[in-house]
């Protein structure tokens, strides 16, 4: 099996990440389920053994939507109770059984590119702090496995990392104003930087492997046509793209709503200002040793905290990511079209 290459950036060199095959054929298994929603759970493993490698050996999907197939990914990661709860109950259970696991992370099974959320970044950075306090430098892992593009028969699947950029944005006083942005390089395209990805065979797995039924009959035009697989993506890939442009709008209104009364506000107070001035002036003219009014605007206006741009950062992450996809699967579809063109 092969995993699918992120060809827009650079992997991080820091780290890589070793997947069980059992883990990235329940991956698959998961996906056949419900390859239009969004599932989601922890993964299990362990670090150390092998100077940088993190080994990725357990995973389980959280009952809620492993049986649902969720289709808002702001609503389903490990916020909920209910899903710590699990995946700390399952981790008690691999200790029992005397596996040395550890939650590395979670897996997000997402067709079409949107799979970053406000719950997933904040749930990734608590859980690397959890790490940190441990006296652990790992990072917390995303493994996001797309179904429909896993037909053509690569095994879409890619790991990821909060970026350090966004690491030191978020520990910043302020946090995601527009300063630490900048001072931080932090952008939608590096929220989360990818991670080199290997997996791990064993003989069980070959064996499971081989009772796949491959269909070798089919010619080239056969395998150059768009199936139906393909439109489905691009129409569900496409359906995400306009929510996540609605999204994106949505939050571009409340920022442009903030900076337009902030700009009232500087007005009402250059105004105050220059009325206060005047108001001195008149009583030195008129009494030299009078007392003067404090030009202090803080005194008098309480001004909105500066503006969060996290909201827009992750939405213009999702179109990112969105577009990214959409754009690769027609260039695939391209080289199919030149290809039949040819074969005719």
């Amino acid at each position: 099996m092969e995993a699918a290459h992120e060809s827009q950036s650079a992997v991080t060199e820091q780290y890589t990440v070793k997947l069980n095959a059992s883990v990235a054929l329940k991956l698959a298994s998961i996906g056949q389920q419900s390859p239009q929603g969004i599932t989601t759970g922890p993964i299990y493993g362990f670090d150390g053994v092998e100077s940088n490698i993190i080994s990725v050996t357990h995973t389980i999907a959280f009952p809620s939507s492993a049986q649902f197939g969720s289709s808002n990914n702001d609503d389903f990661f490990n916020l909920r109770t209910s899903n710590q709860k699990f995946q700390q109950e399952y981790l008690s259970k691999l200790k029992a059984s005397n596996y040395t696991a550890n939650l590395l992370g979670w897996f997000v099974i997402s067709s079409g590119g949107k799979f970053i959320s406000q719950s997933l970044a904040d749930s990734l950075y608590q859980l690397q702090e959890t790490f940190r306090s441990n006296k652990s430098e790992i990072p917390s892992l995303l493994v996001v496995y797309d179904p429909l593009k896993s037909v053509d028969g690569f095994l879409n699947l890619k790991c990821y990392k909060l970026s350090d950029a966004f690491l030191k944005t978020i520990q910043s006083d302020g946090k995601f104003i527009a300063k630490n942005l900048i001072e931080n390089k932090l952008s939608y395209k590096n929220i989360i930087e990818p991670l080199a990805l290997t997996i791990k065979s064993n003989h069980l797995t070959n064996l499971k492997i081989q009772e796949f039924n491959l269909d070798d009959a089919s010619n080239e035009l056969d395998n150059l046509s768009i199936g139906p697989s393909t439109y489905e993506y691009i129409k569900l890939t496409t359906d995400q793209l306009s929510d996540s442009v609605h999204q994106l709008n949505h939050n571009l209104g409340n920022l442009n709503y903030f900076q337009r009364n902030l700009s009232r506000e500087i007005a009402k107070i250059t105004k105050w200002e220059q009325k206060v001035k005047q108001d001195n002036e008149d009583k030195l003219k008129a009494n030299p040793k009078a007392k003067l009014a404090n030009t202090d605007w803080r005194k008098e206006f309480k001004l909105m905290p500066p503006s969060s741009k996290f909201d827009y950062l992750v939405a213009s992450g999702s179109v990112n990511n969105i577009c990214n996809n959409l754009q690769v699967t027609e260039n695939i579809e391209y080289v199919k079209a030149v290809g039949i063109d040819k074969s005719i």
